[in-house]
């Protein structure tokens, strides 16, 4: 039930996203605004999602999970009906702010009530289950969203989503158990077994948090997912261009076009976290048995904890699968191939993006089991900065050099990006013994 109602909340960012994406080009024409401009109101609400999860991680480590999820569905539904009322591109934005400063919390908070509730072994399958919320945006978002402006205008968009809000409010309040490890352990009298004290206000500073990125696993992580994540993003936000403006689609059939994405995103969601499971618990049944032939012939015996880093090992193949699907997809629209084509090669660009996603977020929680919303806070501020940047960098690339080359140069960023995390793969544990952070003994 508490990953199911958080998976549930966890969709309200993503599906505010992706919903608005078919009715890019009616709040242009409606609100009188060029293309540019308009792109404000995408590029805003990624700016507020980058920056709001620190903050919100922050106190969900400090104050617990169900008063975040409370307030931030209360912010979130306030600014979707912000949305719907707006009569100008300024307050549109101001209002997507807003609704994005709500809707993000569950960016952190999400992984660290799934870091409470399930052990080491068993946490990548967890998240691929909790993933399903938030990767069912890219899925569900564009389809309803685009029936749903096209027959009732762009505005009702915005109505559901406050609607959405507004349930997910009351389930966070009246159904929502707080699982944070420290307050269960106090209200129910239980010893505290690898749970951090409070941080006095000084120390629980969202910018100590950014500072993580002095690590060298942690900078060469954060990375990765941003190239991985802008990439994903930017081709969500130009499909409804492509699709209107080179196959002549309708705004609703064009919401359908969103379908293989999402359904990707979702295979290779649960693919990625069992598969990150499986090779964790293998890899500890080897050093264990190792660790008893060693103790056995009285030899010095090693460490029988497998390293965080064999999460990445898979990692491989879900990179492997977005570079050629994306740098495809570019050159596809570029020639403008059949549509059957392209929307198969989408399949691959969100399966490959969900289950690169598994073993990255997954990794860093094992790195940081007892700060595990707050990492995942950081993770989303790095990505979301990058794909802020990328997202409204992107119209100016189309009209300068094209689908292809457009598609091309992030290929080539995102390639760079994987070549250089293969240091975290295979020396990983090393650089932490040196640099740090070390990996707690945390389950």
């Amino acid at each position: 039930m508490i990953v199911i109602i958080t998976a549930l909340t966890g969709l309200v960012s993503p599906l505010s996203a992706n919903m608005y994406y078919p009715s890019i080009q009616r709040v242009r024409d409606d609100l009188h605004a060029t293309q540019s401009s308009v792109t404000w109101t995408v590029t805003s609400y990624i700016i507020a999602m980058a920056v709001f999860p620190l903050i919100w991680s922050n106190l969900a480590d400090q104050f617990g999970r169900k008063p975040v999820y409370a307030l931030s569905m209360l912010v979130y539904t306030c600014g979707s009906i912000g949305c719907a009322l707006s009569q100008s591109l300024a307050a549109l934005i101001a209002s997507r702010v807003v609704q994005s400063a709500g809707a993000s919390a569950v960016q952190g908070a999400g992984a660290g009530t799934i870091s409470d509730i399930y052990p080491r072994e068993k946490r990548g399958t967890a998240l691929g289950i909790y993933y399903l919320g938030p990767l069912l945006g890219p899925c569900l978002g564009p389809l309803i969203g685009g029936y749903i402006g096209q027959s009732a205008g762009w505005r009702w968009v915005f109505w559901v989503l406050a609607i959405w809000g507004g349930v997910m409010l009351l389930l966070a309040v009246f159904v929502l158990p707080e699982t944070h490890r420290r307050l269960v352990a106090k209200s129910h009298a239980i010893e505290n077994v690898n749970i951090p004290l409070p941080l006095s206000l000084k120390n629980n500073n969202p910018l100590l948090d950014i500072g993580t990125i002095r690590f060298p696993v942690v900078a060469l992580t954060m990375l990765h997912f941003a190239m991985i994540f802008g990439a994903y993003f930017t081709n969500a936000t130009g499909l409804s261009l492509a699709f209107e403006n080179i196959y002549g689609l309708s705004q609703g059939t064009s919401g359908v076009c969103f379908l293989p994405s999402g359904v990707g995103c979702i295979v290779g969601s649960v693919t990625g976290g069992r598969i990150t499971d499986v090779l964790l618990r293998r890899h500890s049944i080897e050093l264990q048995a190792k660790a008893r032939y060693v103790t056995e012939a009285g030899l010095p015996a090693g460490g029988s904890r497998a390293p965080a880093e064999t999460r990445l090992g898979a990692m491989w193949v879900g990179t492997g699968l977005f570079l050629c699907a994306l740098v495809a997809s570019g050159w596809m629209l570029e020639y403008q191939v059949a549509l059957a084509g392209f929307l198969t090669v989408q399949f691959f660009i969100g399966a490959g993006m969900a289950f690169t996603f598994q073993c990255l977020g997954g990794y860093l929680i094992d790195v940081f089991p007892t700060s595990s919303a707050r990492i995942t806070g950081v993770q989303n501020f790095w990505r979301s900065a990058w794909a802020a940047t990328i997202v409204q960098l992107f119209p100016a690339m189309l009209e300068s050099i094209g689908w292809g080359w457009s598609y091309s140069i992030m290929f080539l960023l995102a390639l760079s990006s994987f070549a250089l995390i293969q240091i975290v793969v295979f020396r990983g544990s090393m650089l932490r013994q040196k640099y740090g952070p070390a990996e707690s003994s945390a389950i």
